[in-house]
């Protein structure tokens, strides 16, 4: 259906070709779900109608665009279910009214809206986890009218208007349900957290991170080396003594990772934690580091972000 979208309709055809292949699919499945299963839809409707129009699709657009899936839906169901066609055709118009509707209402909300002042959370998703968005309502429990999308050359930004108490085990639930990456930055200032997230976005695609909630200050150590070319080879410098020792590089990564523990360390390697202490112990002879102190552990830290992230080799 997306390509249909894009071939048929020039707004949607300037979309990101990973928005149509993610957006508005995932859009369409929940859709036809409905039709299937008699759910609610009204709220990601309305989401919808927010994103198209921070995505500079105009209504026309997205109406007609209702009106492909509606056609493309009855051809669909003649060719697999022709005996339904008859029961299932006018429930296909209804929520065709259904969804035009609730869209045209958040397209509005989208140019009139603006987030109430307090806590507002900002969330990035990348481009390529686009999906995200489009299951945002089922399964964050605020308001159409304290969400608000906007898109970023980055990818997709959503601004929920609520402190991160109220809505963190949601969006955490929603990155393991989308199996994404999901930048947040907690503030007041919405141009300050669209910065911060803009950031992330265009730093966060260089490291290889497991799905979950990251907050944008988790990529300051790497923004910080990037900007200075001597920092770079300073931070690089101090992990060349591990060129012929990657098991231990490997380690004192993983031991990094699992918040200092020994113990977990050892079991995410396979190791008994004798053999983990006796790695990190070495690590801190051939690298001059003392891994009980505050500065070098950021240091190394720091040194691992940007290692991971511009591919370098020691």
């Amino acid at each position: 259906m997306a390509w249909h979208y894009a071939r048929e309709i020039p707004d949607y055809a300037r979309l990101d070709t990973r928005i149509l292949e993610r957006d508005v699919a995932v859009v369409s499945y929940e859709y036809l779900k409905a039709l299937e299963e008699g759910d609610e839809v009204e709220n990601l409707a309305i989401a919808v109608g927010q994103r198209r129009r921070s995505q500079g699709v105009s209504l026309p657009a997205l109406l007609r665009a209702y009106r492909l899936w509606a056609k493309d839906a009855l051809e669909a169901l003649k060719a697999s279910a022709p005996g339904c066609l008859m029961e299932l055709a006018p429930r296909v118009l209804e929520l065709l009214d259904r969804v035009s509707e609730a869209s045209a209402q958040g397209y509005q909300l989208a140019f009139e809206g603006k987030l109430s002042r307090g806590p507002v959370v900002g969330i990035g998703v990348r481009l390529a986890d686009a999906g995200v968005v489009a299951l945002a309502p089922r399964h964050i429990s605020l308001s159409p009218e304290a969400v608000l999308y906007e898109q970023s050359p980055f990818g997709v930004l959503l601004f929920l208007a609520a402190p991160l108490c109220d809505v963190e085990e949601e969006l955490k639930g929603l990155a393991r349900k989308c199996r994404a990456v999901l930048w947040i930055e907690e503030g007041t200032d919405a141009p300050k957290i669209r910065a911060g997230l803009e950031e992330a976005l265009a730093l966060g695609g260089r490291l290889q991170l497991p799905p979950g909630l990251y907050p944008t200050r988790f990529l300051w150590p790497l923004a910080i080396a990037l900007d200075s070319p001597k920092g770079r080879e300073r931070l690089l410098g101090l992990l060349a003594p591990f060129k012929a020792h990657p098991e231990l590089l490997a380690t004192l990564e993983v031991y990094l990772q699992s918040g200092l523990s020994l113990k977990q360390t050892a079991r995410r390697l396979d190791l008994h934690p004798n053999t983990v202490l006796y790695r990190l112990h070495r690590a801190e002879e051939l690298a001059g580091l003392c891994l009980s102190r505050v500065e070098d552990l950021c240091l190394v830290s720091m040194a691992l972000y940007l290692y991971r992230a511009v591919g370098a080799t020691l």
